[in-house]
């Protein structure tokens, strides 16, 4: 808490909330770059048990434990993002309250599934903290292709269900923003985007709106926007009947299933299987994984909707162990090597370890799916020979800082 002539000022709290890949950790990311936020604690609410969302802004090697503080990076994945929600959130700002140094601010960036008001709810329950902004992204391609650029929204006029569904979360998280961003602006015609700012404005007359490309809208550039009125965002819960005791934290049959496998994928097949078996109702998939034409790469899997993107995260501990540059030290290598000890003996730490959102059918599904893209046992063993793999994927990857 910060002090202004002996008055104890409450912490301000920024959430980050949109549906699903809609660019909340890219804005994020981005953010934490800014000198005014290096100081800032940063609450991950993710709905998967994996939790990758808090590792990759912890920058740990390993998924921070759930419920959490690790550095100044808390992860409320899993029952902690649902079921134990308001108790894990005030166990979190309470010892957000005891870091040394102070922080200066708390950002929170929410499941892309978050039911907005009872994440206000447990945000606000500290009177250490106040709501300073409450953001909802939106995304602009996904608005302009799927809902008319907004004009579908609110009348529900969309025949597919699985989309219908998406959009009802859409619209609830809206009404709830002081600040609707409207990202991935870069993608769709300017006269869409100003036709999806009119429909927005017709959701919630009150939001500010702000337009994002690339993830360049910086957190500054927000600071004359009022804060939201508690007392107007209650009020509006309880006009929608979301302020009943034990009111579920996230949308209704929106859940994750986790995908796991040693093996890897066949670069050929999982590119198949994309262009053919991704349903509407498979919201988002993130993750882990490594193809075997690219043995030592680990590479960072996004999806939402129909886009889909890889970046570089760095090298398998197995690939840096065989030295093939000749720049480690043989007390390296060694290390390494002791580390694999414990790994898997064909694959090491090689892993592919993935986060499917969405319905129940559409996520079981694509598991089924891509299950049948694993190399088969004949598949690795070619493989372990030195085998080439037909790789349709981009060459050139973005390395995640």
């Amino acid at each position: 808490m910060t002090s202004t002539q002996g008055a104890i000022q409450p912490l301000p709290v920024t959430v980050l909330c949109g549906f699903l890949g809609s660019g909340k950790t890219t804005l994020l990311r981005r953010w934490r770059l800014s000198p005014a936020l290096r100081d800032a604690a940063v609450i991950v609410h993710d709905l998967s048990d994996f939790g990758l969302d808090a590792e990759i802004i912890s920058g740990e090697d390993a998924a921070p434990e759930s419920g959490k503080i690790t550095g100044r990076v808390a992860a409320l994945h899993g029952r902690h993002a649902r079921e134990l929600l308001s108790e894990s959130l005030a166990s979190t700002l309470e010892s957000i309250t005891r870091l040394h140094p102070p922080v200066s601010a708390v950002l929170v960036e929410s499941t892309g599934a978050a039911r907005p008001w009872p994440l206000i709810a447990a945000l606000t329950q500290n009177p250490a903290f106040h709501l300073r902004h409450f953001i909802v992204t939106v995304d602009a391609l996904n608005l302009h292709r799927d809902c008319e650029d907004g004009a579908a929204l609110d009348a529900q006029s969309i025949a597919d269900p699985a989309l219908r569904a998406a959009a009802a979360v859409l619209v609830e998280q809206a009404r709830f923003a002081g600040i609707i961003v409207l990202t991935k602006t870069d993608t769709v015609p300017k006269a869409a985007s100003q036709r999806m700012i009119h429909h927005l404005r017709q959701l919630n007359p009150r939001a500010a709106i702000a337009l994002s490309s690339h993830g360049g809208l910086q957190l500054e550039q927000l600071e004359s926007i009022a804060p939201p009125r508690l007392d107007r965002l209650r009020g509006l819960a309880e006009k929608l009947g979301l302020t009943a005791p034990g009111a579920a934290a996230t949308a209704a049959d929106v859940d994750c299933l986790i995908f796991k496998d040693r093996r890897p994928f066949h670069p050929r097949r999982l590119w198949d299987c994309c262009r053919s078996q991704m349903g509407t109702g498979l919201y988002r998939t993130k993750g882990f994984l490594w193809l075997a034409s690219r043995p030592g790469q680990v590479l960072l899997w996004q999806q939402a909707g129909s886009q889909i993107s890889f970046e570089l995260m760095g090298l398998w501990r197995a690939e840096l162990a065989l030295n093939r540059d000749g720049k480690l030290l043989p007390e390296e290598v060694a290390h390494l090597r002791q580390l694999l000890e414990s790994e898997d003996a064909v694959f090491g730490d090689r892993h592919i370890e993935m986060t499917l959102i969405g319905l129940p059918e559409a996520r079981e599904s694509f598991a089924r799916a891509l299950r049948e893209c694993l190399c088969t046992d004949a598949e690795v063993e070619a493989w372990q020979r030195g085998a080439t793999f037909e790789d349709p994927w981009p060459v050139t990857l973005r390395r995640t800082a």
